[in-house]
């Protein structure tokens, strides 16, 4: 029996089943999400588990709307916890977010020829040195396919922020590209 994540569960091995079933579907999007903010697998994977553990605990899903982008807010606040409890004072926007240049979906928006290739690293070049919070809302609308709103909740901004965060960005990314 394949429950959607939303359905209501009426026990604990329904439940539990849910959460596996959670876990394999979302495992890698949580995966490379982590790995953008802390470049060490091990801990990645231990967050994820941590995740799915609290979930465990929790006992249901509910006032859950939409568990990917609860699991993707959940990784960012884990992230974020992970940073804060060995520094004094932190910010999250001290964190940092990268893409790196053989991340997949940018190699597949250019050809192989060595004029595109300078193109994608040009641009990734640029991506890295925009603010944080810029560059986790490029990547979650154009690389995940997130809605500003999905993004919003995500980020605790709201949508208007989003899209206006996308339209500065690019704007700004055109204008240094077209610079070099």
């Amino acid at each position: 029996m394949i429950l959607k994540e939303r359905d209501s569960v009426e026990n604990e091995d329904d439940f539990l089943k849910v959460l596996e079933i959670s876990y394999k579907k979302h495992y890698n999007l949580l995966y490379n999400y982590g790995l953008k903010f802390i470049n060490d697998s091990k801990q990645v994977e231990d967050f994820i588990q941590n995740i799915f553990v609290k979930l465990c605990r929790r006992g249901n899903l509910h006032n859950i709307d939409d568990l990917r982008i609860y699991l993707l807010r959940a990784m960012r606040n884990t992230v974020y916890d992970h940073y804060t409890s060995r520094h004094d004072t932190f910010s999250i926007d001290n964190i940092a977010f990268s893409l790196t240049d053989d991340e997949e979906s940018f190699r597949n928006f250019f050809a192989k020829d060595d004029k595109e290739m300078r193109q994608c690293q040009s641009l990734l070049k640029a991506i890295n040195a925009l603010p944080t919070q810029q560059k986790q809302i490029l990547y979650l609308f154009y690389i995940k396919g997130l809605s500003h709103k999905e993004i919003g909740e995500i980020l605790d901004i709201l949508p208007q922020s989003s899209m206006n965060s996308v339209s500065k960005t690019i704007r700004r990314l055109q204008k240094e590209l077209r610079e070099e």
